[in-house]
């Protein structure tokens, strides 16, 4: 298909036919880094338990919902949104968009779930307590399943985190305080599965830069 669309007559000229096959090489060039992250993360957990053994993830969208979870623990951290103040902007965003999402004419998805992952004043306050207490963006797993409701749905986000805890990238934190509410089943990450991710996308850069001529890559940096 990407050859036929290349040599097609009614198709573009030699300018167009440079930029559509760049624009295939890079699509090529981040699945392949993409993949590596898989490939990555599950000989990681193989050194725990056979990958039987972990269905969320070598289930048929596995390899979406690993990336959904990682890149919302890599942009955390990435766009510097760790302490207590940033978060809580963060929750209001998150609030926001929901809220407008529910509003809208063509929502299509379960009112009741949606409106269950809104972060009410309470609970916000436990996040945020969590937050200083530990000076990191760690939360319950149920909050992670509400803040990351636009990708899966909670209940897969929560047994998605139950096999990176089994796999050892991801570890049980505890809240020794006596005002600390028990019942929150705290999770962090160990920095695995970030650290992957980052190096994936630097992989990507460099055989995307490898990929240009050297006018190509004086255009795009003009």
């Amino acid at each position: 298909m990407v050859e036929a669309g290349l040599t097609d007559p009614q198709g573009a000229g030699p300018d167009g036919r440079e930029s559509l096959k760049l624009a295939f090489d890079t699509v090529e060039i981040a699945l392949r880094s993409e993949n590596w992250f898989f490939e990555t993360v599950r000989k990681k957990l193989e050194e725990t338990a056979p990958l039987s053994e972990f269905p969320t993830i070598m289930g048929a969208n596995g390899h979406d919902y690993l990336l959904h979870f990682t890149q919302f623990l890599f942009f955390l951290k990435a766009l510097d949104c760790t302490s207590a103040d940033h978060i809580a902007a963060f929750i209001a965003s998150h609030n926001a968009k929901l809220e407008e999402q529910i509003a809208s004419d063509d929502f299509s998805k379960s009112e009741k779930e949606y409106r269950k992952a809104i972060i009410r004043p309470e609970r916000q306050a436990k996040i945020l307590d969590t937050i200083r207490t530990f000076n990191a963006p760690i939360f319950a797993i149920y909050e992670y399943g509400h803040l990351l409701i636009d990708d899966m749905s909670p209940k897969t986000t929560e047994k998605l985190i139950e096999d990176l805890r089994y796999g050892k990238l991801l570890d049980r934190r505890t809240d020794e305080r006596m005002s600390a509410d028990q019942k929150r089943i705290l999770i962090a990450s160990n920095g695995f599965l970030e650290d992957t991710y980052r190096i994936s996308l630097l992989m990507q850069r460099r055989m995307i830069a490898a990929s240009l001529s050297d006018a190509e890559i004086a255009a795009a940096r003009g």
